[in-house]
């Protein structure tokens, strides 16, 4: 195995538990499951749970840093594509995971993800539209990231604006049982702009 590389049985363990810890937040609230019943369902022993988290939050973490980081990928595939097919890709991507947006919701967890999204989106400026408040700010601004200062702050209540409304469009779609194709959703956004 190479430096920097993960043992498979413990990338097996890790994938075991957060698939484990997605199936019992269905049958019951996050905050009643314990290590114990999460090991036990996951089959896997608390010696090894504890070799790769420290408690159930830890393994919620993990899940959403996974689904984050695909989120990431994913929006960088389409980075060049016209508006609308990025919005449409950005809904289609999250379509995948609406039922356990729904249960984060369900258990007021949302900010779990919702919080790395936001974190995330700096780096994604094509996510919003050509011609908005992005513009106003240099690519090499938004790539580098800087600390603190006017210019961040004002960044970062705009992405807070732009985001916090799609996300709240997502989070509409994803009760409704994504009944709207992710395109047509696209369509309706692009005609508010």
């Amino acid at each position: 195995m190479k430096k920097g590389q993960s043992h498979p049985a413990s990338a097996l363990s890790q994938k075991l538990l957060a698939d484990g810890l997605l199936s019992l937040l269905e049958q019951k609230p996050f905050r009643e499951i314990t290590i114990k019943e999460l090991c036990s369902h996951s089959d896997i022993a608390r010696r090894t749970f504890y070799r790769h988290f420290s408690s159930v939050e830890d393994v919620m973490a993990y899940v959403v840093s996974h689904i984050i980081e695909n989120f990431n990928k994913h929006m960088l595939q389409v980075q060049k594509e016209a508006y609308p097919a990025i919005l449409a890709s950005y809904f289609a991507f999250w379509k995948d995971y609406a039922s356990l947006l729904e249960l984060l919701n369900k258990n007021n967890l949302a900010h779990l993800i919702f919080i790395p999204y936001m974190q995330s989106l700096p780096g994604l400026p094509w996510l919003f539209p050509p011609g908005s408040f992005l513009d106003s700010f240099p690519d090499s601004f938004l790539r580098e990231t800087p600390e603190g200062g006017e210019d961040m702050e004002v960044l970062n209540c705009r992405l807070s604006y732009h985001s916090g409304g799609l996300w709240s469009v997502l989070t509409y779609w994803c009760v409704n049982g994504c009944s709207q194709p992710a395109e047509k959703l696209a369509q309706i956004l692009c005609g508010m702009l």
